[in-house]
């Protein structure tokens, strides 16, 4: 109990920090689903959801799991020479790669529908490799149980983000039409342009936040580290690539894909983007867990009953989980508010895309047995073969199915990973998943949702929807409460109220 209280404190803080911020971004959503009207709003919409498709892509590039290594090896290693190391063997590829990005511009500029400003393809790699630079100086902190520090620099990070956008898109017509220097940058960049210019102040003012944690590093390779450390992250680069690349790939392969103009492609995307951007709240519980999770699993593993622990955490992870889904999949009225109205045409995938980030949330829980075993290169395996079906699923039916191609492809691609990752796990590293109560969980959930789709589908009266809604969402808290009454009891506060 006392490893779950650990976990669940630190997810608190991570979960906190990461949620607090990335809702401020998404915030941004209505704001901008208000803003970005019309068809030539929509497009640019469309076009941030297909450029922030590619940046995770090239994150995983810039980092190639020197964050999960520093947390291998800082328990057996050297910990300042390890992060001088790694450290600097990351700010060369970064200036490798963002040299390579601006070698090839041009045909970046094009590919990224950004048309002829290449000067966006530098500010890319510019957020991308700040960002990237940011990376062990975040691991350090989490390794070292510094969350506030953590927190804090996220927070100030996203404000600087947000107020950017907002004060561009808001007063900045006003203050261009004066005329001068910037209403000329104005006028140039409106658009795309705005948010990329936000994103890189963001990442500039989070590296300097981080400069304490810069201090002390200086210019060093010790070969020996390197050689341990490099063949431990590559595996988990490609299994990240190739994790992140099902997430994304979907979307630049219904612009590339779909049977329509560059501009009206990337209209519909927009739409498509819109309905991901209501799938956030479990999106943000997975990362905010995942960050939390993965120094924690490793600081247990030596533990006696440590592969207990770990089925308890994803018991109650798949628990948490199906209550976020009922939240917004039974509550969609309420939920759809978040979008303008013209923004709600993909709306009806939102439960497609909120299981697949369920199955992708409990895939992130299984990756713990080939982390902890070294056997990352079966990381790699099952993200290869996600994307093998993530491109046969989208290349068959993109061109007639659309964007509901991108989320029955994700959902799909996450589940067959599940699959895969829980087999070979269990033959490497047994973890006594109690399988079947975790499939009594999301069967229940889905009855549910079920039962509030078919009373949406007969009764547009908002009372009673609300109140069937309220009605099955207390009901499966009834359903956890009978079946974990006895660790509930055990659970510090919540326990003084069960009996």
């Amino acid at each position: 109990m006392a490893s779950l209280k650990k976990l669940a404190g630190q997810t608190v803080w991570y979960g906190v920090s990461n949620i607090a911020v990335r809702l401020l971004t998404y915030l941004l959503t209505p704001y901008l689903t208000h803003v970005l009207t019309g068809p030539k709003g929509q497009v640019v919409f469309g076009q941030q959801g297909f450029l922030y498709s590619i940046f995770p892509v090239m994150n995983i590039l810039y980092t190639y799991g020197m964050e999960t290594a520093y947390f291998r090896f800082s328990t057996t290693e050297d910990k300042l020479k390890l992060y001088r190391t790694q450290l600097t063997s990351m700010l060369v590829s970064t200036l490798f790669f963002s040299a390579l990005l601006w070698i090839f511009r041009v045909p970046a500029a094009e590919f990224a529908e950004l048309g002829d400003r290449t000067e966006y393809v530098w500010w890319c790699a510019a957020i991308i490799g700040l960002d990237a630079l940011s990376a062990l100086p975040y691991a350090r902190l989490r390794k070292e149980n510094r969350p506030r520090k953590y927190a804090a620099t996220k927070a100030i990070g996203i404000v600087v983000f947000v107020f950017t956008i907002v004060f561009l898109y808001s007063f900045g017509d006003n203050i261009a039409k004066s005329g001068g220097i910037f209403a000329d940058w104005y006028n140039r960049h409106w658009g795309i342009g705005f948010i990329l210019f936000a994103n890189l102040l963001q990442a500039i003012v989070t590296l300097v936040l981080l400069a304490k944690e810069l201090l002390d590093y200086r210019p060093y390779i010790d070969k020996a580290i390197i050689r341990k450390v490099l063949p431990y992250s590559l595996p988990i680069l490609i299994a990240g690539f190739a994790g992140t690349f099902n997430d994304s790939l979907n979307r630049v392969m219904f612009q590339k894909l779909y049977p329509a103009s560059s501009q009206e492609s990337l209209r519909l995307l927009g739409f498509f983007t819109a309905a991901l951007r209501l799938s956030i709240l479990i999106n943000l519980a997975i990362q905010a867990f995942r960050l939390a999770a993965e120094p924690f699993f490793f600081s247990i593993s030596q533990e006696k009953n440590a592969t207990g622990t770990y089925a308890r955490v994803m018991k109650w992870f798949v628990i948490i989980m199906a209550l976020m889904f009922l939240n917004v999949t039974l509550y969609i009225d309420i939920w759809k508010h978040f979008l303008s109205e013209e923004y709600r045409v993909a709306i009806g995938l939102v439960p497609v895309l909120l299981l697949s980030y369920i199955m992708f949330g409990i895939y992130t829980n299984l990756t713990v047995w080939y982390k902890l075993t070294d056997k990352t290169r079966f990381g790699t395996y099952i993200m290869i073969i996600g994307a093998v079906v993530t491109v046969v699923f989208n290349l068959a039916l993109i061109p007639s199915w659309g964007y509901h191609a991108c989320a029955w492809g994700m959902l799909l691609t996450n589940t067959v990973m599940v699959v895969l990752s829980y087999s070979w796990g269990q033959k490497y590293y047994p973890i006594p998943y109690n399988v079947g109560k975790l499939a009594a969980y999301l069967g229940v959930m889905l009855l549910l949702f079920f039962i509030q789709y078919g009373i949406n589908s007969v009764t547009t009266n908002l009372a009673i929807r609300l109140s069937t809604g309220t009605a099955l969402f207390l009901g499966y808290f009834f359903f956890i409460y009978t079946q974990e009454r006895g660790e509930l009891q055990r659970f510090p506060v919540i326990g003084k109220f069960i009996k």
